[in-house]
């Protein structure tokens, strides 16, 4: 294929004079609040230990069980889902914990909104535990 021996210039003004150039509308940013659980993390550990009990009939296994929960305009849980499961009676437990918990609500601006929470269970050795092991360099 032959090259043009004259190449063509165009001009183009891609500025704020050109027609095609449209400037996005200005939008208020809105603050976005997630929820919390009232006191924290750590708060919402001491009550997941006091109140998650370890199934008599578990097996002794390690995992994670995971709910996801839904949360209403007044922090109080609408609904769970098993995220993450272990497939055993932990599950249920996990559900029947996470249904009682209540968080400050999310909030979009100033209105309060709908939110979903995520609450982890890790269990190790067929129990509840947060406690973060130490690791050793070798």
């Amino acid at each position: 294929m032959p090259m043009l021996a004259s190449a063509q210039i165009f001009d183009f003004n891609f500025g704020f004079d050109d027609p095609f150039f449209t400037p996005r509308k200005e939008r208020k940013q809105e603050v976005v609040v997630k929820p919390e659980f009232k006191g924290g993390k750590e708060a919402l550990e001491k009550y997941l230990k006091k109140n998650f009990k370890n199934p008599v009939d578990a097996e002794d296994k390690d995992g994670e069980v995971i709910i996801a929960c839904i949360l209403s305009t007044k922090g109080k849980v609408e609904q769970t889902t098993v995220v993450r499961s272990m497939k055993g009676p932990w599950d249920a437990e996990a559900e029947r914990v996470c249904k009682k918990l209540k968080f400050k609500p999310a909030k979009r601006g100033k209105k309060k909104v709908r939110s979903r929470y995520d609450v982890s269970f890790p269990i190790r050795h067929g129990r509840l535990s947060y406690s973060k092991l130490a690791t050793i360099d070798v």
